[in-house]
């Protein structure tokens, strides 16, 4: 078992972060919470409740809400039948929320325990890969709107994160390639180290430490997202519009995905990134079944990125490649506004190569 931990400037305390096999089974999480006063609430969607939840609530005499699986559980709503059931259950500032599921589940948990009651503590348990290497590392909480993808969140760092890899057994190959987008993603952008191993094998079990640890070290850096942890973001400009425009049917790895092959195409056309190493992510990325949504249109596609988080003055930024493995700092901003003009190449290529 890995044991890392991340100590944000914001944090009260550091987050442990605990990566291995059998820690739902194990004491261990059993004996971590042990020390915790207060009521302990396990959330998670229907399949996980089956899979992991029921027998988890036994053993640490937890209750258990249960929320609607998929993206679309991510909103207002489940935000308020959540707040409603944990009044109506007594919660109160002693008590601590573990998430049990995907990132849809961190994600809206995390949204929930930091603003219920000005703050409870916190336990994210990722059971998706795509959870363990990018949704629960970094402390980011959200639900999205009508508008766009977690434009409404806040930075709240969990007390602690148990990663049990024999969660990922279960997981179909579509979820997998889920995580894999944002596995590849942190070779494109940190260490290209991850990228020369997915060249040989995206299987081997270090690519996903190695993007867990990448990830953490970034966050560590720039908790708040001032500066380099915008970095993270590339493909997600492109990816969180066209998820958005898609009513959230598209997955998330998959219009990260998409959005990794766009934003490089983009990269290249404004002469930062060489068109050897584009080549090399147009084949990497070959594995997954990639096209635009049916409700594509540029129209509403431009809308829809007008409300990206990283805009200023009205002004679309994007993170963009330097080479494999780096990004341009841009005067440690680490991202750059792109104008309409600018983008419409890029536009075209994108229609032409995904819209199907």
């Amino acid at each position: 078992m890995h044991k890392i931990e991340i100590n944000p400037q914001i944090a009260a305390l550091p987050t442990e972060v605990f990566i291995g096999e059998g820690l739902l089974k194990s004491f261990f999480l059993k004996n971590f919470c042990t020390h915790l006063k207060g009521k302990i609430i396990i959330v998670a969607d229907p399949l996980v409740k089956n899979l992991y939840a029921l027998d988890l609530a036994t053993e640490l005499g937890a209750k258990i809400l249960t929320i609607p699986s998929g993206e679309q559980a991510k909103g207002s709503k489940t935000c308020q039948f959540l707040l409603d059931e944990l009044f109506k259950m007594g919660a109160d500032r002693d008590t601590t929320l573990i998430a049990l599921g995907g990132g849809v589940t961190t994600d809206l948990v995390g949204f929930i325990a930091s603003i219920y009651m000005r703050g409870l503590a916190l336990i994210l348990v990722p059971t998706t890969l795509l959870g363990i290497v990018d949704a629960a590392i970094g402390g980011k909480t959200a639900i999205d709107t009508p508008f766009g993808k977690n434009l409404i969140g806040t930075i709240y760092p969990p007390k602690a994160i148990f990663a049990d890899l024999d969660t990922l057994k279960t997981l179909s190959e579509k979820e997998k390639l889920n995580g894999l987008a944002e596995i590849l993603k942190m070779g494109l952008i940190y260490d290209a180290s991850i990228w020369e191993t997915a060249q040989k094998n995206t299987q081997d079990p270090d690519l996903l430490l190695k993007a867990i640890q990448g990830k953490i070290e970034i966050v560590q850096q720039d908790p708040l997202e001032r500066s380099l942890r915008r970095i993270l973001n590339f493909g997600h400009t492109i990816g969180h519009a066209l998820e958005t425009i898609s009513g959230y049917e598209i997955p998330h790895g998959e219009a990260v995905a998409l959005g990794c092959c766009i934003e490089a195409y983009l990269s290249m056309q404004l002469n930062y990134f060489s068109p050897k190493e584009f080549e090399q992510i147009q084949t990497m990325y070959s594995c997954f079944p990639l096209k635009l949504p049916s409700t594509y249109t540029r129209t509403n596609f431009i809308h829809a990125l007008s409300f990206d988080k990283k805009k200023v003055l009205g002004k679309i930024r994007f993170v963009l490649l330097d080479k494999i493995g780096k990004v341009v700092p841009f005067e440690n901003t680490y991202c750059r506004a792109v104008d309409p003009h600018e983008l419409e190449s890029t536009l075209d290529w994108m229609e032409n190569r995904f819209l199907r």
